[in-house]
């Protein structure tokens, strides 16, 4: 019986089987809403059917909402209609999972008064990371079968789990060969469950049973400190309101009736729903999946097994770990077989680490250190499909590489640099293949940071880009594409954003208050203490090898200073920071030598409020990402706002440098930066023409 386009219910002897089947992630639409309440409702009026399962066709049951629906008005029937119809079912519901579980389709598993679920199943209710909190009973059953501790921390986090570590949710497991949870994700896994979970319920349809609020007692709130989540969410999810709402949410499931706490959840989750900070999460939500897709499939890219990472430092070790991790085969290569040799031991040293801390098997280990080699004769990269150089920053060291390269490898190799600053399009002429060449700028630690800016050259062909873009997403990043230009977008901005810290600096800021006010702001660290954290002299470098934007005095010369006294940040010991014992302390001496050189400027110290830092910064990343929309070298303000987000630590809550301008206000902002532009006196602040397009 076809209960709507997406849902059917089939009657197996005396039990209703309601199967979604909503590709690709049987999304919770209207129509599975509707359907599955429609099914619940005929099982019920019938005599001949005693229990009910809800299964789903495809590679997942319910992956979460519909994100077609984000944003528009709601269409009946709402989740909480269906789960309440679900709980309150006269006959047991059963669901059987598979795959990823997650948001409202987590929610629906909840609501049901039984879980079978396959081996390796994950579960979550991410709906913080959108700004969000459960709306239709996660916060309120979910600790009834985790534990209060346990459930705090799924739903603060957002993070996913494995059934396997949650005895008390599932009545039963499934194992039917598998072997972890890219196996749980399988399509041919879900009739083997649907069928488990029909024998099931079988089982059950006889026996007495309570709906799921009742057949938990409550947890109590001695098990948990609520304050102290609260003070520790402060800190790590600095100025974001959704989740100290699951907090209070979750801390009425120890205070109050089902009933009322539940009514108090939806409460909080509407008025999340509603408020600018889940409109800019949101946002950037789509903001990263649109940078993506707009890139079609590649063949070439289907044809990419082997990879070459050209350069075994941090940087280059990261990348071939990223690498490693999505199943690719990766020759490391250096000058010296000694270099090749520490490069191989510092990867197993990862992957050892990895294991001892329980987040890979020794299977899972052997098979990325069974994909690892080295080489420092180029001569054996005949038959590599992607090389990744990752170099010294030094123009004439990459073209060297990439002469060499050209020299001894297959015509369709693709050459990717890994440059954060330098002209591809100069690093290009060094090959007979300028159309094979690109930027693959990854961030570090490359293994962890989810940000690539795929630069496209002048003459890089869209294949190679399309190619690049989807082995990008194969390692799992968030690829977006740019053009060329000092810093390309991250970093030609960042260089705008840490000028102004810079010029601060001269005026009488300490780095301390800074990086605070920063912090505060939202963002992820304070610019200094990430510039100390990188190396004071990688920017130096590059300003040098790279004609200069700005033929001004004051420009970064705090920075200069600190290099020219040999203090680089954190690898030596001091930058803007002093460090000891890995402690960063506040160091006298930076104040001393910063006053010094403002003294030579002219420049007159003076009292700067916070608020002031936190305007000078951000609208100097607003102009500058401006200036490079109207340049062409970034596509749109989603692109900047994902390489923001991902790359750089901007407060997702704010949606991106470019959607807080919107939000604020187009003619504020060109306001305030013409403020700037007067009062400041640099070439740097002229309002960019784009503003007024945006």
């Amino acid at each position: 019986m076809s209960l709507s386009n997406t849902v059917t219910l089939t009657q197996q002897d005396n039990i209703g089987f309601i199967e979604v089947y909503n590709a690709p992630v049987n999304a919770l639409s209207q129509s599975v809403r509707a359907g599955i309440l429609a099914g619940i409702e005929w099982a019920n009026s019938r005599a001949d059917i005693d229990a009910i399962v809800i299964g789903c066709k495809g590679s997942t049951f319910i992956a979460g909402a519909d994100i077609k629906e984000f944003g528009q008005p709601p269409i009946a029937p709402s989740l909480p209609t269906v789960l309440s119809a679900i709980r309150n079912s006269k006959k047991p519901v059963t669901a059987a999972l598979h795959g990823t579980v997650l948001g409202g389709g987590f929610e629906l598993a909840l609501s049901c008064h039984y879980r079978i679920a396959m081996i390796g199943t994950n579960v979550g209710l991410p709906e913080v990371k959108l700004g969000l909190i459960p709306g239709a009973g996660g916060t309120q059953l979910l600790p009834r079968y985790i534990g209060l501790e346990n459930a705090l921390s799924m739903i603060t986090s957002g993070n996913m789990a494995s059934t396997d570590t949650m005895p008390d949710l599932v009545d039963m497991q499934i194992d039917e060969g598998t072997s972890g949870l890219k196996n749980a994700e399988k399509p041919e896994h879900a009739p083997i469950v649907n069928r488990a979970a029909i024998s099931f319920a079988a089982g059950t349809a006889s026996d007495p049973f309570l709906p799921p609020q009742h057949r938990r007692v409550p947890p109590s709130i001695k098990d948990v400190s609520f304050d102290e989540w609260r003070s520790k969410l402060a800190k790590k999810a600095k100025g974001q309101f959704a989740p100290q709402r699951a907090i209070d949410a979750i801390e009425a499931a120890t205070l109050r009736p089902f009933d009322e706490a539940i009514k108090l959840e939806r409460r909080f989750f509407l008025a999340c729903r509603d408020s600018e900070q889940s409109a800019s999460m949101r946002y950037a939500f789509f903001a990263e999946k649109q940078s993506a897709a707009a890139y079609k499939p590649s063949t070439i890219s289907s044809n990419i097994s082997s990879i070459s990472v050209i350069g075994a430092g941090t940087m280059g070790i990261g990348i071939a770990i990223a690498f490693i991790d999505a199943g690719f085969n990766v020759t490391l290569v250096d000058t010296t077989e000694e270099q090749c040799s520490l490069g191989l031991k510092k990867i197993r040293e990862h992957y050892e680490k990895m294991h001892e801390k329980g987040r890979i098997s020794i299977a899972e280990k052997q098979q990325a250190l069974s994909l690892m080699s080295s080489t420092y004769d180029y001569g054996k990269l005949a038959d590599i499909d992607l090389v990744v150089e990752a170099a010294f920053e030094k123009m004439s060291v990459k073209k060297m590489i990439f002469s060499s390269l050209d020299a001894v490898c297959k015509p369709s190799t693709i050459f990717a640099t890994n440059t954060s600053y330098l002209d591809i399009n100069d690093i290009a002429s060094s090959t007979t293949r300028p159309e094979l060449v690109i930027g693959m700028h990854f961030f570090s630690p490359a293994n962890i940071m989810k940000l690539v800016e795929v630069v496209k050259a002048k003459s890089t062909s869209e294949d190679a880009v399309n190619a690049v873009m989807n082995i990008a997403k194969q390692l799992r990043k968030v690829p977006v594409c740019v053009g060329v230009g000092f810093g390309f977008v991250g970093n030609r901005m960042y260089a705008a954003y840490g000028r102004e810290a810079n010029m601060l600096l001269l005026e009488g800021a300490s780095p301390e208050q800074i990086d605070s006010a920063m912090e505060a702001w939202g963002m992820a660290m304070g610019p200094l203490t990430v510039n100390d954290m990188s190396g004071i002299d990688i920017a130096y470098k590059a300003r040098r090898e790279y004609p200069p934007i700005y033929n001004d005095p004051a420009y970064f010369r705090a920075a200069d200073v600190m290099v020219e006294h040999g203090r680089l940040g954190r690898k030596t010991g001091a930058g803007f920071y002093r460090y000891e014992n890995g402690k960063r302390l506040a160091d006298p001496t930076t104040l001393t030598l910063v006053a010094a050189e403002a003294q030579k400027l002219g420049i007159e110290a003076r009292q700067i409020s916070d608020e002031d830092i936190q305007k000078r910064l951000v609208l100097a990343l607003v102009n500058e990402g401006a200036n490079l929309l109207e340049k062409g070298i970034a596509r749109n303000v989603e692109d900047i706002d994902a390489i923001w987000l991902n790359g750089y630590g901007f407060p997702r809550f704010r949606g991106g440098p470019m959607y807080y301008a919107k939000s604020v206000g187009t003619k504020l902002i060109i306001e305030n930066i013409s403020y700037f532009h007067l009062s400041e006196n640099k070439p740097w602040w002229e309002p960019s023409a784009y503003l007024n397009k945006m």
